[in-house]
């Protein structure tokens, strides 16, 4: 059995066509995955009509100070949405990296294991402070 047909295949996020004939790009194992997982945190809770507690809260740090109790509230949200939406993964830990916050962003560095293959993997997700 190959890994894709434990982790999935789908279309590649963005969609985008090569061609007709060809159809849309997918995308399968860990890009899959990180793709999922960056569709999640970017989606808000109860935006999907027919899965409302799909999503997360992030947006709602928007305007909060970057203290450790803020971003300890991240790190609980993260993890939740992460625990509920995405069985593929199992969350090992949640870093964060503050050097462009003057510039309105945070980067959330993720370390995952996939669970079907048993490989450890790593995304930075960036959150923008001014989304406008």
């Amino acid at each position: 059995m190959s890994t894709a047909e434990f982790s999935g295949i789908g279309w590649y996020f963005p969609p985008n066509f090569q061609s007709v004939e060809s159809g849309p790009s997918m995308a399968t194992d860990e890009v899959l995955i990180e793709q999922a997982i960056h569709v999640l945190l970017n989606t808000l809770l109860e935006e999907r009509p027919l899965h409302p507690s799909y999503g997360s809260r992030l947006d709602s740090f928007l305007f909060s100070s970057a203290d450790p109790f803020v971003l300890a509230d991240v790190k609980e949200e993260i993890a939740n949405s992460i625990m509920l939406n995405e069985s593929r993964i199992s969350l090992k830990e949640i870093n964060f990296d503050s050097q462009e916050i003057y510039e309105g962003i945070i980067k959330i560095e993720l370390i995952y294991l996939i669970k079907s293959t048993n490989s450890l993997e790593n995304m930075v997700f960036p959150y923008y402070l001014d989304r406008q």
